[in-house]
């Protein structure tokens, strides 16, 4: 008999959890921290899965490109991240179950110095934290 979705949630480590990266990241424009147009579709997606998967908690990590100090990119971190926290909160997800961790410009996904680069680093990512 073939295992149901539960059962297979259940076997998933954190690590497998994280690496298959089932919460999309979303993106943020220059020096902002409001929740843009294009990330509304994901954040909706986002949280019908942790709306299924409601044992789940996640640390929702700020990330800024490498213009601005260190000092201001931790500060706007922690403002993206905030923001999308309360969006998902607004959809419904319960706030203790979202820790909101800022990065600033110190974790990039990418490392060259252009627009398209830096656009990927503005952004909310999502780790699992438990389940």
């Amino acid at each position: 008999m073939p295992l149901t979705e539960e059962q297979i949630f259940a076997q998933k480590t954190l690590a497998q959890l994280n690496a298959e990266r089932p919460l999309g990241d979303v993106f943020f424009d220059l020096d902002q921290s409001a929740i843009r147009d294009d990330a509304r579709a994901a954040l909706a997606k986002n949280a019908e899965f942790l709306r299924r998967w409601t044992s789940t908690r996640i640390d929702i990590e700020g990330h800024c490109d490498e213009r601005g100090t260190a000092e201001y990119n931790l500060g706007l971190g922690t403002r993206r991240a905030n923001a999308v926290r309360e969006y998902l909160v607004g959809l419904g997800i319960a706030a203790d179950r979202i820790n909101v961790v800022s990065k600033g410009k110190e974790s990039p996904f990418c490392t060259e110095s252009n627009e398209a680069c830096w656009q990927q680093n503005r952004r909310g990512h999502f780790v699992f934290t438990a389940k």
